[in-house]
């Protein structure tokens, strides 16, 4: 698997959910680093150049769509497409760790809303159809 490539779409999905509402409180900001720090960081052994963790990227990705108000549908299409060109790489944890982040960034502002809510639905049938495909 492509490290670099997951946390980067990883950041996209997290990013989505978190302005599927149209903006993104500093609640969904806060709970985005401290599961990158407390979830990613220590599964991951790589280091980028500079020496950081590779699971930062995630965090980054994240930082980079929230400061270009990126739009949310654009940001979760693409993580979907890449889950389904990578089926065979979704092991039973990767899938638990992708959606307890998800939900973590969901629920961390008010609860979880109605537009975060279809995201975790379809992000949820997307993992199941990649679970019996692969």
């Amino acid at each position: 698997m492509n490290h670099q490539l997951f946390y980067k779409e990883l950041g996209r999905l997290l990013y989505a959910i978190a302005a599927a509402d149209g903006k993104v409180a500093d609640k969904e900001v806060a709970m985005l680093k401290k599961v990158v720090k407390e979830q990613l960081v220590p599964l991951e052994n790589s280091t980028d150049h500079f020496g950081s963790d590779q699971a930062f990227i995630a965090e980054y990705e994240f930082e980079v769509l929230a400061d270009r108000s990126a739009e949310a549908d654009g940001c979760f299409d693409s993580f979907i497409a890449y889950i389904s060109q990578h089926l065979e790489e979704l092991t039973p944890e990767l899938k638990k760790l992708i959606l307890g982040m998800a939900d973590a960034v969901g629920d961390s502002f008010h609860g979880t809303n109605k537009h975060e809510l279809a995201y975790l639905i379809e992000l949820r049938k997307e993992l199941a159809k990649a679970r019996s495909e692969a």
